[in-house]
């Protein structure tokens, strides 16, 4: 039987099948599974007979040590190259900006003249093949300059300015400020219970995850 899936379908079966993913028809109990399963075997039938599966063979599934190595193994790669790519990215972005910065400083005022030199009337940029340079207003602003001193002067010289202080939970601090034993938790320190509104409990428990490079096991 000839697949159902073409090269004009294939990009809108890829988001369907993602938005299924995403809504949970993965799992055998949800309404849309049946869909899902078989827009699944329409894909990976129409990737094999294109030659574009990155499966081993047909219908893969994880069912054996070798697989599961197979599928760590993948995990682990894109795991590597996310951080790669953000490492990366990041200091392209520095160096990028800072050799932004030299140019304005080297050749910002300069530019900045040659420019209003050209500007008449209520005419306020220029327009180029590359880009545009102009004038804009910028608006007024404040800086805080020691955030400390500022709060404490808000609250007691100007509380109509209150609403601009957020204190926020530290999530970190308080997971080592309280153990979870069970569903409860406790003050880390002496064992005291905590019941407080707004907080929830996840319980231990174990989770499947994937790590690049070896661990030993636990």
């Amino acid at each position: 039987m000839p697949n159902a899936l073409n090269e004009t379908t294939y990009s809108a079966s890829l988001a369907r099948i993602q938005e299924l993913w995403c809504a949970g028809a993965g799992q055998a109990d949800h309404p849309a599974h049946a869909e899902f399963h078989a827009l699944y075997e329409d894909i990976m039938g129409y990737e094999q007979e294109a030659g574009m599966s990155t499966a081993p063979e047909p219908a893969f599934q994880i069912d054996t040590v070798e697989r599961l190595e197979w599928f760590v193994g993948k995990k682990a790669d894109i795991q590597s190259k996310i951080a790669r790519v953000k490492a990366q990215a990041a200091a392209m972005i520095r160096e990028l900006e800072r050799e932004e910065a030299g140019l304005d400083w080297r050749f910002g005022t300069q530019a900045e003249r040659v420019l209003r030199a050209q500007l008449s009337g209520r005419k306020k940029s220029v327009k180029f093949l590359v880009g545009t340079a102009g004038i804009r207003k910028a608006p007024g602003r404040v800086q805080v300059t020691d955030e400390a001193t500022l709060e404490r002067a808000i609250l007691t010289q100007a509380p109509y300015l209150d609403s601009v202080i957020v204190t926020r939970i530290d999530t970190r601090t308080l997971n080592q400020l309280l153990k979870v034993e069970g569903d409860v938790a406790h003050l880390t320190e002496d064992g005291t219970r905590v019941e407080l509104p707004g907080l929830s409990v996840t319980p231990v428990q174990e989770k499947f995850y994937v790590r690049a490079g070896q661990e030993d096991e636990a």
